[in-house]
């Protein structure tokens, strides 16, 4: 039989999970398939067969202390679906799921989803950090939905998704249900020569040079950020280091531009420096998985003043 795939939405309640999930299944992607959502709350768009005559559609609706192993398996044992979303209470961790529950054999993951209301994501942020680090980690596509241009400010939506879980898909969806390009508001031109990234940038920057290999490669680029001396690197190269703040007070975490550039005795060690130099990309692996890492091939350097923010924020 062949696989079963599963996709698992998550995010607050009223975020537009069940929106999203109602316009996949009457896509032309899921006509004549076999779907069954198990719901573990209640919004207010509800789920109609009615709706959708393409699709043999069955609804099982549950809190998610009765997601079970038993619950799943009774599943494929009733309905033997060809496709399933799970639409998780948000105020649970997908932990919970992931963790805890036991699933088919043939059941498949296709996709981890979170959606997440821009509109009030700052508030909630601030307040309820350890949950969107769990979404966040958990998840390996994340959609900001009604996304104001003139109010969020994207690149730092995506930087908050993007210092927790580098590997994760972050789309932005606008209030009037259209896809947003980043590339369109970041705070630096690249056609520049070289493009200056200011200090509270830097983290923006790395996140989005790690996702657009294409678009950095070969750019000249300014940054700032404090000179870190590794023994292994033989003087052949530093780290131009930032302290970034990637979910709760006390989860500060490093990011390190590796900067290719032979020096002597006299290096500014631990001095804030900003470095002139091209992008270029080496291989890493996170997870088992390749990574393209940016990284710099140094021009010039020069002494600058400690930056009024030494931590990068992403919120």
């Amino acid at each position: 039989m062949a696989d079963c795939l599963v996709y698992f939405f998550t995010g607050f309640l009223d975020a537009g999970k069940t929106t999203f999930i109602d316009e996949w299944i009457g896509s032309e992607n899921f006509s004549d398939k076999k779907i069954v959502v198990v719901a573990t709350e209640e919004g207010e768009i509800e789920y109609s067969k009615e709706k959708y005559p393409n699709v043999k559609l069955n609804i099982v609706s549950v809190d998610t202390d009765e997601v079970t192993k038993e619950l799943m398996f009774d599943v494929e044992k009733k309905y033997k679906p060809d496709v399933i979303f799970m639409e998780w209470n948000g105020s649970v961790s997908p932990a919970e799921f992931f963790d805890k529950v036991d699933v088919p054999r043939r059941w498949a993951l296709a996709a981890a989803i979170v959606i997440v209301d821009a509109s009030t994501y700052n508030d909630f942020y601030k307040n309820m950090q350890p949950i969107f680090a769990d979404y966040f980690r958990f998840c390996d596509t994340v959609i900001f939905n009604r996304v104001d241009p003139e109010v969020n400010n994207i690149p730092k939506l995506r930087g908050s998704v993007k210092s927790l879980n580098q590997g994760a898909n972050v789309n932005f969806v606008s209030k009037e249900n259209e896809f947003l390009d980043i590339g369109d508001y970041l705070p630096y031109d690249l056609s520049t020569n070289p493009c200056v990234i200011a200090p509270d940038d830097f983290g923006l920057f790395w996140t989005d040079a790690l996702d657009n290999v294409d678009k950095y490669n070969g750019k000249r680029v300014s940054l700032v950020g404090q000179a870190i001396v590794f023994k292994q690197l033989n003087n052949k190269a530093f780290a131009l280091q930032r302290q970034a703040y990637t979910c709760c007070a006390d989860d500060i975490g490093q990011i390190n531009m590796l900067c290719y550039h032979e020096f002597g005795s006299g290096f500014p060690a631990g001095q804030w420096l900003r470095v002139t130099g091209t992008v270029r990309y080496f291989e890493d692996k996170q997870n088992g998985q390749p990574v393209a890492v940016p990284c710099l091939t140094v021009d010039d350097y020069a002494i600058t003043g400690k930056p009024e923010n030494e931590i990068i924020y992403f919120s």
